[in-house]
């Protein structure tokens, strides 16, 4: 989260899709947030409105300062970025560097994202993979963009990281690892996937690829298929391209064998045929705002997305955060059910690597 409305967008969805880690959830939470300070001093604002909430929430805020982020990309050296999140935006390849070695896996949604259902349900995606598979995201092959490479074809919005598989991977490279001739160590895994794409990068880096970070993930996915699943479309009920499927509120009686046929943008998927049942809602490609809960459509309801979901977005967004205290505010143990705490001095992987083994940075 980057700046004061992003973290605007991330409270709604710490509250309201955490907050189904709040407010629906079945099990102790933990929360990373890789942020600006304007974005930590808003979160805490909320968070400290919380303090007897279901079950235990730790929160760890990591905050790598503007230069490093640059330095990170340079280190790479050939990243670049045309998508209005910019270099914040690009860290979403360097989650597994910037979270320490403790956290193995990690559950990724953007700010304009609402649970609306146990986020358990999410997690426990993670039981169900292939031995080999290092990352999760939607999968839109019918999707046809060629001016963005067909980027589209996946979102990488919602994500399932397993952290410790791309460390071991060495997902993105760096001139760090480049310096190293032992064998023993692999060579980073994305530069191949990138020329494949988009061919040897300029002297400036990547000047064609397109979405941001996603354009990137998309090489990757297109050339490394053995590491990469598809997530199903319950999680990721999207208002761009996708017309949240045709799905909408109402009509609770319905049966499933007439709601399959209403389902939009899936013959061609892994989702065909199947019933999608939502549980995150994703209000991205809403334009005109820099949150999207203030966007203008909302008071309209000639907009199809606010027909469908409207309803649902003016709950969660007005679900007040000291309703999300049930009374206690310790565990059996004494300890406090809310643990937060900063990172104010992240260090990105390549660089401890550079420090244990002594390589100097150039």
């Amino acid at each position: 989260m980057w700046s004061r409305d992003s973290a605007m967008e991330g409270a709604l969805l710490i509250k309201a899709s955490w907050q189904t880690i709040l407010m629906y959830t079945t099990s102790p939470i933990e929360l990373h947030i890789i942020c600006d300070q304007s974005a930590r001093d808003f979160l805490e604002t909320r968070f400290s409105l919380l303090t007897g909430p279901s079950y235990p929430l730790k929160v760890r805020f990591y905050q790598p300062s503007l230069q490093s982020m640059k330095d990170r990309i340079a280190r790479e050296g050939s990243i670049r970025s045309d998508h209005a999140a910019g270099l914040p935006g690009l860290m979403k390849l360097f989650i597994h560097e910037i979270l320490p070695a403790s956290v193995k896996k990690s559950v990724y949604i953007d700010t304009d994202a609402i649970f609306i259902s146990d986020p358990t349900l999410l997690w426990n995606v993670f039981s169900q993979l292939k031995p080999t598979t290092a990352f999760v995201m939607s999968y839109h092959p019918d999707q046809d963009s060629p001016v963005w490479h067909q980027a589209s074809r996946i979102c990488s919005c919602v994500m399932l990281l397993d952290l410790e598989k791309l460390r071991k991977l060495r997902l993105m490279d760096s001139s760090v690892y480049r310096e190293v001739t032992d064998d023993s160590y692999p060579p980073a895994l994305s530069p191949p996937t990138f020329r494949a794409m988009y061919g040897e990068p300029g002297p400036d880096g990547y000047k064609n690829v397109k979405l941001g970070d996603q354009g990137y993930w998309w090489a990757i996915v297109d050339s490394r298929k053995d590491i990469f699943e598809p997530l199903s479309f319950d999680f990721e009920v999207t208002s761009c391209l996708m017309d949240t499927y045709s799905i909408t509120l109402g009509e609770d009686g319905i049966s499933e064998v007439h709601e399959l046929p209403r389902q939009s943008h899936v013959k061609g998927t892994p989702q065909e045929g199947a019933l999608i049942r939502p549980k995150v809602l994703h209000f991205n490609c809403l334009h005109g705002t820099d949150v999207y809960m203030n966007w203008e459509g909302w008071s309209n309801f000639t907009e199809a997305v606010t027909r469908r979901w409207g309803p649902a977005l003016s709950y969660h967004h007005g679900y007040k955060w000291i309703w999300l205290n049930r009374g206690v505010k310790t565990n059996n143990s004494g300890d406090k059910l809310v643990d937060i705490s900063a990172n104010i001095n992240v260090v990105f992987e390549d660089l401890q690597f550079a420090r244990n083994h002594a390589i100097a940075n150039k």
